[in-house]
C-alpha cells in the first residue's frame, strides 16, 4: 500500500512506529502536494493537511488517527517583532507551507487579536528578525530559536477550544484507509511508551529529541470525538469567515 507522509518530526514519528508493518510504502512529499498525489493514485492513503479537505472533499477521513495538537509542541510557530502588537500589517510565511497556514493565520489574527493581516512568501534565504515570521516544519529546529516563538497549535487550540487538527490520514480508496486504520490500535500510548526509540530514527539533535519528548502530552496520533469535533469546527470557521461557500460534511470513516 502506498503511504504519502509530509516531512516533519510528528510524521517522521509515525513513520517509525509504521516501520514494523512490510506492506507500506512509505513516501515523504511536501505537504502542499500530497492531496495531488491521492487525485494520481486514488488507491494511495496520505497524510494530508486538514484543510485541503476545503478543495478535496470526496475523500474518506481517518477517525482514528491524524496529528493534532494543543500546546507547545507544533508543525508551525511564529517569530514577532518587539513592536509586533502595534504595527502587524504582513505575516511572511516559509518552510513547508500548506493551505492550513495560509487561511487559518488571517483567521487566527482576526478572531483572537482583532488584527487584519496580510500574508507574504518569505523569499529570505536566512532567518531575520525584522519581520514578523511564520515557518512551517523542520526549519523551526534547525534554523531558529523555537524558545522564542509563540506556537501557532497553541493558539489554535484556544480559538477552538478543541485540539487543532493539523494532518490527517485520507483515501480515495475506503478499505486501504481502513486496513491503514488496523494499524493505529493504541498509538499514542505505544509512542509515548517508545518514543526514545522513535526519535532515534529521526536525524534530530538530543536538544530537539528531549524537547519533544517533554512536551509530548501535547500532541495525538489518536483521533477521538475531540479531534472529529475540532476539525469540522475549524470547517465552520473557513466558511464564517467567507472562504468557503458551504459547510460541509467530512467523510469520516
Amino acid at each position: 500500500m502506498k503511504l504519502f507522509l509530509p516531512p516533519n518530526i510528528y510524521a517522521g514519528i509515525l513513520k517509525s512506529f509504521l516501520k514494523q508493518y512490510k506492506e507500506l510504502d512509505i513516501e515523504i512529499k511536501e505537504s502542499s502536494l500530497l492531496s495531488n498525489e491521492l487525485e494520481n493514485d486514488k488507491d494511495a492513503v496520505a497524510l494530508i493537511p486538514s484543510m485541503d479537505l476545503i478543495n478535496h472533499r470526496e475523500v474518506f477521513v481517518s477517525g482514528k488517527a491524524g496529528i493534532s495538537f494543543d500546546g507547545t509542541l507544533s508543525n508551525a510557530y511564529f517569530y514577532l517583532t518587539d513592536n509586533s502588537q502595534r504595527t502587524l500589517g504582513n505575516i511572511f510565511i516559509r518552510g513547508d507551507v500548506s493551505v492550513n497556514e495560509i487561511i487559518l493565520t488571517k483567521i487566527l489574527f482576526e478572531e483572537r487579536f482583532s488584527a487584519e493581516v496580510e500574508i507574504t512568501l518569505d523569499t529570505h534565504k536566512d532567518p531575520t528578525n525584522t519581520q514578523n515570521t511564520l515557518v512551517v516544519g523542520i526549519e523551526n529546529f534547525t534554523n531558529w530559536d523555537y524558545n522564542s516563538s509563540i506556537s501557532f497549535s497553541d493558539q489554535m487550540a484556544d480559538l477552538l477550544d478543541l485540539p487543532y487538527v493539523n494532518f490527517i490520514f485520507a483515501s480515495y480508496n475506503k478499505g486501504n484507509l481502513s486496513r491503514l486504520e488496523s494499524f493505529f490500535n493504541g498509538v499514542d500510548a505505544s509512542v509515548e511508551e517508545n518514543i526514545s526509540e522513535l526519535l532515534n530514527d529521526l536525524s534530530l539533535s538530543e536538544e530537539i529529541k528531549n524537547y519533544v519528548q517533554s512536551n509530548l502530552g501535547s500532541v495525538y496520533f489518536e483521533m477521538t470525538s475531540n479531534e472529529s469535533e475540532a476539525l469540522n469546527e475549524m470547517i465552520k470557521l473557513v466558511y464564517y469567515h467567507g472562504i468557503i461557500e458551504d459547510i460541509f460534511d467530512v467523510k469520516f470513516i
